[in-house]
């Protein structure tokens, strides 16, 4: 396993953004980085016309939507996605971005190791990296550096990237705090 850092990952959201035209303020499509990358991205309601029963994909959609968000799929070399349709738009972005974050910081797929509870184990320390890696295509630092100058509220940060208020929350975190003590060394 590659031994990722966060500047090492940013550079890497970076250049994502940039090869799709992309300046830090613009919003980002995980569609259209899906696509450059030959990833198709299958709603999880077109698994019935394969075979999957209906009733497995009303589990996901409506009886449990929380239990599982989306998934990014091994087909010999190539790679598909599965998004849950049963989330708001917000979230399936920043799923589709997390996916992606694993396929750009190239983790090797891991095999399912199901816990107690029936729910699926992750490796931690991957699954942070592509948290990490979502959070710099959703809403890069330098975007959230100037939106916490401009005193943005997350309301405002979610709308701008098309993101949740809870993930615009997360990423201003550490710059709201970084221009807090900047203010106050200034005297502002």
């Amino acid at each position: 396993m590659a031994r990722w850092t966060k500047p090492a990952m940013k550079e890497v959201a970076a250049e994502e953004r940039a090869a799709l035209g992309l300046t830090p303020m613009q919003r980002f499509d995980p569609y259209m980085l899906a696509k450059e990358h030959g990833i198709s991205v299958y709603p999880i309601g077109e698994l019935i016309a394969s075979g999957c029963s209906p009733d497995a994909v009303k589990h996901f959609e409506v009886i449990r939507p929380k239990v599982w968000s989306a998934a990014l799929m091994p087909v010999g070399s190539a790679r598909f996605m599965l998004v849950n349709t049963g989330h708001e738009l917000v979230r399936q972005r920043s799923n589709m971005a997390h996916e992606l974050g694993h396929h750009l910081l190239e983790h090797e797929f891991q095999e399912i190791v199901l816990g107690d509870d029936g729910c699926a184990m992750f490796n931690a320390t991957l699954e942070k990296q592509a948290t990490y890696l979502a959070q710099e295509l959703l809403v890069p630092e330098d975007a959230a550096f100037k939106m916490a100058f401009r005193d943005q509220p997350n309301e405002a940060v979610a709308e701008h990237f098309g993101v949740s208020v809870q993930f615009a929350q997360m990423c201003m975190m550490g710059p709201r705090k970084v221009v807090q003590r900047y203010r106050a060394k200034k005297g502002r």
